[in-house]
């Protein structure tokens, strides 16, 4: 009898997890796992890619009913088949290890107070669990007022020694109010000692070019709200029919870009078919808001940066129809709020384009059951409870922004900064490229292997994913040309950093398939920098890809219509579902072959010559 080891993911339902073992135990030879191997297995997720019959199925190696950190099998099955399978495990765990003791030497709570120290935190009161979960191996302890997010911690075995042995550890997760970090720290559960600290929170370095080698409780609202919104929370939801905003409007990339005018749009959600915007953007499920907020994203400044929710922009109209027209003066301040309500609608643009970034992934692949961000995830599985908290103008620092994934149903956090420029200072929170960008950090990470954690390694292509969102969202795709891929190079960051449109931004190079223009190629890896040189020669390739398809395929107008195909439509999807099939930890080659193997699934492999040509003049080749 198998005795698979049972996870705590809400997600997993018990008949989900059954027809998951019963996949693997079926295909176990294809696979390659012994029966062992299954028996000892964790299923941390499952389920059908929506609009298919392909089941994925991810498979977390274990031992005595803890798993193994960041090994694991991605697997994807049609038809009852194995047709895709990644990751990786320990061999031999069990004769390995068989004597190492499952039982910890080191309570739960001695090693939150461990973790505590090394993140620079004093818990306020009494520290005891709230939850005690699979059989004592995983405990919830709130928030006692040092995290943002609720604190646990879960025992796990911790590959050292590059692989050669583990150590059975406890694996804290703490977010500190007064950090932009999000921790998981590990605890050796037989000393008590820091064994090491991982930040979930990806900072971007925007205001350098870097790449050169060298559980869900609403906070109180601020007393500083409208009452209009605060009264909400005394009585019955009521409704949103309409909503206006002044925004710089979806493909703008900044104010100074073509089609960068402010402008009031009304019901942008209107855009994206389908299940994507089932709840509109002010309804979180249980409360119709009147400010920047709702089921996907909660938008507010932080100009005192203590990581709690300042004032979100209001409405100036009641329910049901709600306005969001503040009118910007450049001239001034980003932060001023008269003479002109500057920070109103830099807060107001921030809500638009993170709710505009969660409709279109969600159209592409990045759904519930992946681990998307919402707070109601309506019975289409994923844990929930994980909106978005967008810090605009966010005190804490500046010339940057930031992205912290914690794992499904706890809230990420996207903190946005001020750039210091010629007065007055610019906002990151208008430079549209930046926000997809920090958004992508969430989608990369929610889509690979354990959903948290799995994009640590030297050659993972986070900042490639996130500039390559950036392009495809920005680009005006509606009047687009199949050459523009050559004869207009792309910078990213440039209104931030207060460049021409045609600056490189905050790479060495722009995008381009001009490779006199941008020259990049794997053989520039051992030159360039952690992690965003890498992204840089990540995107360049997977730019190259999107118009070597579109030469094969055209280009779709609209890119919300993932029926229209077109180049770029078909290479969006290859991009998303690639992530979705990659192993944890993924190199270039481990990417490039996810997507052909996406191309397989999706498209019948019509599409692998022109992602084999594209990768292959970055020098990614199918002999790399």
């Amino acid at each position: 009898m198998l005795a698979f080891v049972l996870t705590s993911a809400a997600q997993v339902s018990e008949t989900e997890r059954q027809l998951a073992i019963d996949l693997a135990v079926k295909n176990k030879q294809a696979i390659g796992l012994s029966q062992t191997d299954i028996s000892n297995s964790i299923v941390i997720n499952t389920y059908i890619i929506p609009g298919t019959n392909i089941r994925m199925l991810y498979l977390q190696q274990g031992f005595k009913n803890i798993p193994v950190y960041n090994h694991l099998n991605v697997l994807a099955f049609k038809n009852d088949l194995l047709v895709s399978n990644t990751g990786s495990r320990i061999p031999e765990f069990d004769q390995r290890f068989k004597t190492f003791s499952e039982t910890p030497g080191v309570k739960a709570v001695e090693a939150l107070q461990t973790a505590m120290a090394a993140t620079g935190v004093q818990p306020s009161g009494f520290i005891r669990p709230l939850k005690i979960l699979n059989n004592g191996n995983k405990l919830q302890f709130g928030k006692l007022g040092v995290s943002a997010e609720n604190i646990s911690a879960e025992l796990i075995w911790f590959p050292v020694d590059e692989g050669k042995t583990v150590k059975l550890a406890w694996q804290v997760f703490i977010a500190p109010t007064n950090s932009s970090d999000y921790w998981l720290v590990r605890v050796d559960a037989a000393t008590n000692q820091m064994i090491n600290k991982e930040s979930l929170t990806v900072y971007c370095n925007w205001d350098a070019q870097g790449n050169s080698a060298g559980q869900h409780q609403d906070e109180p609202l601020p007393a500083t709200v409208s009452t209009t919104e605060s009264n909400q929370h005394a009585g019955t939801p009521f409704v949103v029919n309409n909503a206006s905003y002044r925004v710089i409007p979806y493909p703008a990339e900044s104010p100074i870009h073509p089609g960068g005018a402010h402008t009031v749009l009304t019901n942008p959600w209107l855009m994206a078919p389908g299940n994507a915007t089932t709840l509109g953007w002010h309804f979180d499920g249980s409360v119709y808001y009147e400010s920047t907020r709702g089921n996907n994203v909660y938008a507010y400044e932080d100009r005192d940066a203590n990581n709690l929710p300042g004032l979100a922009a209001v409405s100036s109209t009641a329910q049901p129809d709600l306005t969001f027209d503040f009118t910007p003066n450049y001239t001034l301040e980003p932060v001023v709020t008269a003479p002109a309500p500057n920070q109103q609608f830099n807060t107001t643009n921030l809500f638009y384009w993170n709710n505009l970034v969660h409709d279109l992934s969600y159209i592409y692949g990045f759904t519930e059951s992946a681990r998307n961000f919402q707070n109601d995830n309506q019975g289409r599985g994923g844990a929930g409870l994980d909106y978005v908290l967008a810090e605009a103008q966010d005190g804490g620092g500046t010339n940057n922004a930031n992205f912290a994934t914690p794992p499904d149903g706890s809230r990420p956090r996207m903190q946005m900064y001020l750039w210091t420029a010629p007065t007055p200072d610019r906002d990151g929170d208008v430079d549209n490229g930046i926000i997809i960008h920090e958004y992508t950090h969430g989608i990369s990470n929610r889509l690979t292997g354990t959903g948290s954690g799995c994009l640590g390694n030297v050659e993972q292509m986070g900042e490639g994913w996130s500039d390559y969102f950036a392009l495809m969202m920005t680009h005006d795709w509606a009047t687009a040309l199949p050459g523009d891929g050559f004869s207009k190079p792309r910078g990213i960051g440039t209104y931030a950093l207060n460049q021409p449109i045609t600056g490189v931004g905050i790479r060495q190079y722009r995008y381009t398939t001009d490779m006199s223009v941008n020259p990049m190629t794997y053989a520039n890896l051992p030159s360039v920098a952690v992690p965003h040189g890498v992204g840089t020669i990540w995107c360049t390739a997977l730019w190259d890809m999107t118009w070597y398809i579109i030469q094969q395929a055209g280009i779709n107008p609209n890119l919300h219509n993932l029926a229209g195909n077109g180049g770029n439509t078909i290479a969006l999807k290859l991009v998303t579902e690639g992530l979705r099939l990659q192993p944890c930890s993924p190199g270039f080659i481990d990417g490039r072959n996810a997507i052909l193997k996406a191309d397989t699934l999706f498209f019948g492999a019509q599409y692998s010559c022109a992602i084999i040509n594209a990768f292959a003049r970055r020098g990614m080749g199918i002999g790399a």
